[in-house]
C-alpha cells in the first residue's frame, strides 16, 4: 500500500511540473511515523504536513474500509495538486490553506477513529 501511495504522489508531482519551492522533508518518517510527501511546496503550513501524515496513516490502515481509504487518498491527491498549482501565495492564502488542512486532518482522523493508532 505504501508503494501505491508513493507512486500516486510521484505521479502527482510529475503532473504538477517542476516546482523549485518544494519542501525538503525527509521521505521517511521517524519510527512508526508516516512519511511526508517530499514534493509539497515549502510554504505549506505545518497543519498541511499533519494532514498528509494522517492520510498516509489512514491509507495504510487495513481496518478502514477500502472505499473510505480510496476517498481519503483521492481527496488528498486533488488538494495536493491544488497546492502545487498555486503561483502566488500571500500570507492570507497560506493561512486559509492552513485552516483547511486543519479541518481535513480532523476529518481524516474522525474517519479512521481508534482503528489505526
Amino acid at each position: 500500500m505504501k508503494t501505491l501511495l508513493a507512486s500516486i504522489l510521484l505521479t502527482l508531482a510529475a503532473c504538477g511540473g517542476s516546482n523549485s519551492s518544494t519542501a525538503a522533508q525527509s521521505p521517511t518518517g521517524g519510527t512508526g511515523e508516516p512519511s511526508v510527501d517530499p514534493t509539497v511546496p515549502s510554504w505549506l503550513p505545518e497543519s498541511c504536513l499533519a494532514y498528509h501524515k494522517a492520510v498516509v496513516q489512514a491509507v495504510d490502515c487495513q481496518a478502514v474500509d477500502q472505499r473510505k481509504r480510496d476517498e481519503i487518498q483521492n481527496t488528498f491527491g486533488a488538494t495536493s495538486a491544488s497546492w502545487k498549482a498555486e503561483q502566488h501565495t500571500d500570507k492570507a492564502k497560506v493561512d486559509e490553506i492552513g485552516a483547511t488542512c486543519t479541518t481535513a486532518t480532523e476529518s481524516v482522523r474522525a474517519d479512521i477513529g481508534a482503528k489505526c493508532i
